[in-house]
């Protein structure tokens, strides 16, 4: 269980890497803000926090954290995806 919580923290982080370094008008605006927000770096602090709680519950033996962190990646998913659809137009 330890190993699907990291490797879906993997996930995360190179989802919000990508939409830090993407391409285009809506990553360039959403980039701009996070940068305002973290300096750069506070976006991937909260990741790192959420991965170490989310790791924390699989040690514990909390089968639960499987769903909602499964659920917090793939919103993570479905919201690049939305927004690579967006800047394509």
């Amino acid at each position: 269980m330890i190993w699907i919580v990291f490797l879906m923290g993997v996930a995360n982080i190179f989802l919000h890497r990508s939409v830090m370094e993407g391409r285009g008008p809506v990553f360039a605006e959403i980039a701009q803000t996070l940068h305002r927000f973290g300096g750069g770096y506070g976006g991937y602090a909260i990741e790192f926090v959420f991965l170490v709680g989310a790791l924390w519950f699989a040690k514990q033996g909390q089968p639960m954290v499987l769903f909602i962190y499964g659920a917090y990646t793939a919103l993570n998913i479905g919201t690049f995806v939305m927004l690579t659809q967006m800047n394509k137009r």
